[in-house]
């Protein structure tokens, strides 16, 4: 089971924040039901913040009063949650940055009862930062490939340079960038060839693509939008079916954009996304000064049908910048990075995991609180760390059914110990002890990347390892030995990289072009997506009323190539296994050469 699923018991009390009530006998119901954010104490909500009141409906609540300290009371109304009980107070006018807000409300119980809740939380003074992004890495033609049928498709090759039979089913999903080719979501199968691709336009680029289960059925997740030299991203979360279409698309709230670092489906019909926030912030206690520019790493809880922002939560308000190994900007015009959060997921509890690059530490949060609970290395581990289990710059912390927690470990940039590796950490809760289980290191050449990366466990016990920043692919058995490698062209990058099963079929129809040349016609045939073609059934004829099969070809690829005898018209089935007809082409008239 994906370590990212295991919510279905607990995703209703997910991120459920102690809140202020009346009568002290009914503090424990209350506090176990009713969540508003932003949490009491956040130093750094968004002026566009909504109020949210996770666990009380629109219904129940009575009394919404929300006052700035500079802007005075504002008003608003309620819109109620789909994917749980709640609702969002939504300000008809922003607040005003600096400024202390004070929210009050009442909850009316099922017995009639009034309850008061409350929050209180400062609003940020934003700060503007460059928006360049990372240059390209052009490469050469020989770095792409080219399709006769798709001319319009010039994705990055992939080469493999190790397949076994130890592999484990499924295809690779991966998301290329920075380097040679468009960008976007792309299916290869485990001879690099081709199966689904997205491209996407100019300036955007795709990450964290993979499948998920949305309404009960498998479909495909990926972010795009724009990445940042300071990186992070600033774009939106896609989810499609299996037959490519677009089933919904999910937006940060409270004036934020999508980051690229996470995105994550939760079986009650909401959805967990990052967002990175430039603030104006001290620096005092990492020896800069009282007011400078941070990054600040931010968690939200997304209700997918109607876009609301269920909970939220702020590193800043958690974790201070001196935990940070990042050197401070020496421009201050430049933020600093202190936190870089890159993954979260959720145990059985609701409590969340999640890795923060640059403080070299993962952090337990508490799913109704959201204060830290416990800290996995840092400047202030809850653990004693045993030999090995140090890590630098590390990425995709994750539970493991066993109770372990696996990540990877980049080591870099700027290098600290090389190489770059997987790692699985067993944890002593008791004897607060952490010692390492196992790590997957690339041999006889390891590699060491700068930054990105991911570990994945899969159903036989194998081991995907993406190496991020550099554009290598691994997969190793359970004993750490390698059973895939290959690699994109020099310069590419690409987040993460899965191996998931998918079955596509697309809505669109083959696509056919075909050119005679003397007494042969060529046809080269290919259909995006579609997973289930074995054969083409390749029909020829003077009309469309005289079309009769000529032959039948293996797919080779994401494009067949098809010789026939010279004839005025073709049309291609596509054909399954059993030889059954999944779609067929539109008529063609063949070019002359």
């Amino acid at each position: 089971m994906n370590p990212r699923m295991r919510l279905a018991a607990a995703t209703t009390l997910l991120l459920l924040t102690v809140i202020g009530v009346s009568g002290a006998g009914e503090a424990t119901a209350a506090s176990s039901t009713v969540s508003i954010s932003p949490l009491k104490g956040t130093p750094t909500a968004l002026p566009r913040t909504q109020i949210s009141f996770l666990g009380a409906s629109a219904k129940a609540l009575r009394d919404v009063s929300v006052v700035g300290s500079v802007s005075g009371r504002h008003s608003g109304h309620l819109k109620s949650y789909a994917a749980a009980t709640g609702a969002s107070f939504k300000p008809s006018k922003a607040f005003t940055p600096g400024e202390h807000v004070n929210v009050h409300a009442k909850l009316k119980t099922s017995k009639g009862n009034l309850r008061s809740l409350s929050t209180s939380f400062t609003i940020a003074q934003p700060a503007v930062i460059s928006q360049n992004e990372f240059p390209p890495v052009v490469g050469t033609p020989a770095d792409l490939q080219s399709f006769p049928s798709r001319p319009d498709l010039r994705p990055a090759k992939l080469t493999v340079n190790q397949s076994t039979a130890g592999v484990s089913p499924g295809y690779l999903f991966t998301s290329p960038a920075l380097g040679p080719g468009q960008y976007g979501p792309m299916i290869f199968d485990n001879a690099g060839k081709l199966q689904w691709f997205r491209p996407l336009a100019g300036g955007e680029d795709a990450t964290d693509f993979r499948t998920q289960t949305y309404r009960g059925k498998k479909v495909l997740t990926w972010w795009q939008g724009r990445t940042l030299q300071f990186g992070f991203g600033l774009g939106k979360n896609v989810v499609v079916d299996n037959r490519y279409k677009t089933v919904a698309t999910i937006k940060a709230g409270n004036g934020l954009q999508a980051d690229e670092h996470e995105f994550s489906l939760e079986p009650n019909g909401s959805a967990l996304v990052l967002a990175y926030s430039p603030v104006r912030a001290s620096l005092a206690s990492a020896g800069g000064p009282a007011s400078g520019i941070v990054l600040e790493g931010i968690i939200q809880q997304i209700d997918v049908k109607t876009g609301l922002v269920m909970w939220e939560w702020h590193s800043l308000g958690h974790v201070d910048v001196s935990e940070s190994y990042s050197k401070l900007p020496g421009d201050p015009a430049n933020p600093y990075d202190y936190f870089h959060i890159n993954s979260v997921t959720t145990d059985k509890h609701g409590n969340f995991l999640i890795s923060a690059r640059n403080t070299w530490a993962i952090y337990q949060i508490n799913g109704r609180s959201g204060a830290v609970t416990w800290r996995l290395a840092g400047k202030k581990s809850s653990f004693t760390l045993g030999a090995g289990v140090q890590f630098a710059y590390q990425h995709n912390a994750e539970w493991l059914p066993n109770g372990n927690i696996s990540l990877f470990d980049d080591e870099g940039a700027p290098p600290i110990k090389p190489p770059s590796r997987g790692e699985i950490v067993k944890l002593d809760l008791k004897a607060k002890t952490a010692t390492l289980a196992q790590q997957f290191v690339r041999s006889p050449n390891p590699l060491i990347t700068n930054s990105q990366g991911n570990a994945q466990s899969e159903p036989n016990g194998n081991w995907m390892i993406g190496w991020g920043g550099l554009p290598n692919i691994t997969e190793f058995n359970n004993q750490g030995q390698v059973v895939f490698d290959a690699q994109f062209p020099k310069g590419e990058n690409s987040y993460r990289i899965y191996r998931e099963t998918w079955s596509g079929q697309p809505t669109t129809s083959p696509v056919v072009v075909a050119k005679t040349v003397g007494a042969t016609t060529t046809v080269n045939v290919s259909w995006n997506g579609a997973t289930q073609v074995a054969s083409w059934e390749l029909l020829s004829g003077s009309s469309a009323a005289s079309l009769s099969s000529v032959s039948k070809t293996p797919k080779s690829g994401f494009d067949t190539a098809i010789s026939a005898p010279a004839t005025t018209l073709v049309e291609v089935r596509a054909l399954d296994g059993a030889g059954k007809t999944l779609g067929t082409s539109k008529p063609v008239t063949p070019t002359s050469g």
